[in-house]
């Protein structure tokens, strides 16, 4: 046993004995991502943050109401009249209630906006979090694949090098046959301990994700039907991201944030009307000072008169402000609608790449089977059947990678139209089989149907 095969079943056995690992689905994974994630985690507790802004807002139209105790020690000194000294205690009761301030119920509005806001960036953060779950999910799975088929194109170049040396021996193969055989061994070795390295951080990826150590994943059969969409059209794709993406609901709710702003900095110019009422009882210890009672009620009404232009200075920057924000909103449907065209184009590119190269697969299997054949009776080259192996082998590998590729353009796509949440997570795991378990051959694969968001 070489280096390179010592080294490789190494690793092996430490990724097979892994401690306290347990086995995981694609469900599994995002559902753990979703618990530890620290961002995600930043942002709920800012959209709870945010669920305060509308009682606070509230608050400022209300009544408020003050209480209040005091003992104050009192010396009168009058002429030809003996000094006074006396303790005097009293409390009060004080009540303001605004009448008409368009500012505060302006900021009232607002702070529904605000409350919505913190709700919809919570989802938008869960979207990214799932996405790059799945990601880490599809990219471990990559990696175990591409390991197998480096380890089986190595076994491959094995079987072929011992079959030069005996024929070598026979004298039915040349030196220049078994130093090319042996090279390319070489390099499909130190591309193993590649992919090795590879799969490591692959996988160091997912269980920073989870926070979990596992011993193995769900995979996707050779047999699995990619999923089809419905409906399959591109631009009604497009017309719901661009309705619904959560970076349009976030950039709309700023524009009517930015709308009220401007409301608020016209209310510069309105009168603010509110009624105040008091009422203090004071009594007296001792002396002639006898105990006083004073109740008060007052409708207040402020009008503004000149404040330097101010007031308009404010309107014209919460307009300018406000167009900022329509623009930015314009920006972010056609970013939407754009990024849902390249998803819908990237899916069905990778459903079409992943039959071509299924059948490329096939193709190029019985090719070298072909090759294997012909160089045993004499009519093919040593180097055919290293050129053959080698295409076989990267075709192979290339079909591995659209397969996993089209799955998560799928899940991009959902994500364009706010639709990926745990259930559509869920669909899409029906899709994998435990570890070591194929489907039959005639097993259907459900097909993924997504209808436009309500």
């Amino acid at each position: 046993m070489n280096k390179y095969a010592l080294s490789i079943w190494v690793a092996l056995v430490c990724f097979a004995h892994a401690g306290s690992a347990v086995a995981v689905d694609l469900l599994t994974v995002v559902e753990q991502t979703l618990d530890r994630d620290a961002d995600l985690s930043a942002f709920r507790a800012g959209s709870r943050a945010a669920q305060q802004a509308v009682p606070k807002a509230r608050a400022a139209l209300l009544p408020q109401l003050e209480g209040g105790w005091g003992r104050a020690y009192n010396s009168t000194v009058t002429e030809g009249v003996p000094r006074s000294t006396y303790w005097q205690n009293g409390w009060t009761v004080s009540l303001t209630q605004p009448l008409f301030d368009w500012s505060r119920w302006t900021t009232y509005k607002q702070a529904k906006f605000v409350e919505a806001r913190g709700v919809v960036e919570v989802a938008h953060v869960q979207q990214i979090t799932i996405l790059r779950a799945v990601r880490a999910f599809f990219d471990e799975l990559a990696a175990e694949d591409e390991l197998a088929r480096a380890s089986d194109y190595r076994q491959a170049l094995d079987s072929h090098l011992d079959q030069l040396r005996r024929r070598q021996a026979a004298g039915e193969a040349t030196v220049i046959d078994l130093r090319e055989a042996e090279a390319a061994r070489e390099q499909a070795g130190l591309q193993q301990l590649d992919v090795l390295n590879d799969l490591r951080l692959k996988r160091l990826t997912l269980e920073e994700l989870t926070g979990q150590p596992f011993s193995a994943l769900s995979r996707m059969s050779s047999a699995a039907t990619m999923p089809r969409l419905d409906p399959d059209d591109m631009e009604i794709w497009a017309a719901e991201a661009e309705a619904h993406d959560y970076r349009v609901q976030s950039r709309q709710i700023d524009w009517r944030i930015a709308k009220l702003d401007i409301e608020k900095a016209r209310t510069g110019n309105f009168p603010v009307v509110s009624m105040t009422a008091s009422h203090t009882p004071a009594g007296a210890a001792a002396g002639y000072v006898r105990p006083t009672t004073t109740s008060t009620a007052m409708l207040s009404v402020t009008i503004p008169i000149f404040e330097g232009g101010e007031t308009q200075a404010r309107v014209d920057e919460a307009v300018a402000l406000e167009e900022k924000a329509q623009n930015d909103l314009l920006s972010a449907t056609r970013r939407a609608g754009a990024t849902a065209r390249e998803s819908w184009s990237r899916f069905h590119s990778g459903v079409e790449r992943t039959g071509s190269l299924t059948r490329l697969m096939q193709t190029s299997r019985a090719a070298l089977a072909a090759t294997q054949v012909g160089y045993k009776v004499g009519s093919r080259a040593s180097t055919d059947v290293l050129r053959a192996s080698d295409v076989f082998y990267t075709n192979r590998r290339d079909q591995i990678r659209a397969r996993y590729e089209t799955v998560v353009a799928l899940l991009q796509l959902k994500a364009a139209t706010a639709a990926l949440n745990v259930d559509e997570v869920a669909r899409v795991n029906t899709l994998l089989v435990p570890a070591g378990n194929a489907p039959a051959p005639e097993e259907a694969r459900p097909v993924l149907r997504v209808h436009p968001v309500k």
